[in-house]
């Protein structure tokens, strides 16, 4: 009977580390539906004017169930930081707004084998400012319960001041990241406005002539 039991109590565990795995049904995906790799840091800073008279920045951000049946999930987001405005996600369905900095989870939707959806994921910020969050694909199962963490992406969104120009002798760490002024990653400086990531994680603005 002892000897029974410690197998069963062992097959528990073992079912709880296997749902405990990484789970890969599910992928960020951009617009032109490029995988967006599990651990990756994007950089979002083009604003874009709605309908309603408000501005925002998007994270351009699409997931996509890359399996060969209909599978369950939700998202897990972490406003890490907020300068001013509100982060807001409509996913699968309604949209939700979130004003203050933690932890939060979608509602639960399904997408059927090799769909697409729309994270439609935007901070509306009514300043200048920046604006950090982790988002995180979590598989489901057919009653609702979490049986794994999919990929998870940190979206830094910046809304700078494109007059607040900063020359090189200002800059006190050296540059990591170089992208144009609409948000693209470049290899290196262009001429013209650059907009610079720091090794010390600041975010300036180079105009090189």
């Amino acid at each position: 009977m002892k000897k029974f039991f410690t197998l069963f109590l062992f097959s528990l565990l073992t079912i709880g580390q296997a749902w405990a795995q990484d789970d890969n049904t599910f992928q960020f995906i951009d617009k032109d539906g490029n995988v967006v790799p599990d651990g990756t840091t994007i950089t979002r800073m083009e604003l874009v004017d709605d309908l309603f008279g408000e501005s925002y920045i998007s994270t351009g951000l699409y997931i996509k169930n890359t399996s060969d049946v209909s599978a369950n999930m939700q998202v897990a987001y972490q406003i890490e930081t907020m300068d001013n405005g509100e982060f807001q996600i409509c996913f699968p369905v309604n949209c939700v707004r979130k004003s203050s900095i933690g932890n939060f989870t979608t509602s639960s939707g399904s997408l059927d084998a090799d769909a697409v959806s729309d994270l439609q994921c935007e901070w509306f910020p009514v300043a200048y400012g920046s604006c950090t969050v982790k988002l995180t694909i979590e598989v489901l199962n057919a009653f609702g319960t979490k049986t794994a963490d999919g990929p998870t992406v940190i979206v830094f969104f910046n809304n700078a001041d494109p007059a607040g120009i900063i020359g090189t002798h200002h800059i006190s760490a050296a540059p990591q990241q170089y992208f144009s002024a609409d948000g693209h990653k470049m290899n290196g400086p262009q001429k013209g406005l650059n907009i610079v990531r720091l090794t010390d994680g600041k975010i300036i603005k180079h105009l090189n002539k």
